[in-house]
């Protein structure tokens, strides 16, 4: 299937409610990252700005889970206090 995406994504809308409708419609793009998606291929992208780009997405994802670590460390209530007055 070519545009897999796009099945089974069927908006009911009850009593002509057209605004309410295109809302449930951008929540479901936004949701399922097909708006990022088709963001990310409106224009080109040479080779070697593509691998940079994966390179830095890369490191922001590990720096992300380095530091969510350190903040789940440092919020944890059962450690010592390294500073008692």
């Amino acid at each position: 299937m070519r545009h897999f995406r796009f099945v089974s994504r069927t908006v009911f809308v009850k009593n002509n409610n057209i605004e309410k409708g295109l809302q449930v419609v951008n929540r479901m793009m936004k949701d399922g990252s097909i708006t990022a998606a088709i963001r990310k291929n409106r224009e080109y992208m040479k080779p070697c700005e593509e691998r940079s780009l994966v390179d830095r997405m890369r490191a922001k994802r590990i720096y992300g889970e380095g530091m969510s670590k350190k903040v789940d460390f440092l919020m944890r209530k059962s450690r010592t206090n390294p500073h008692p007055r």
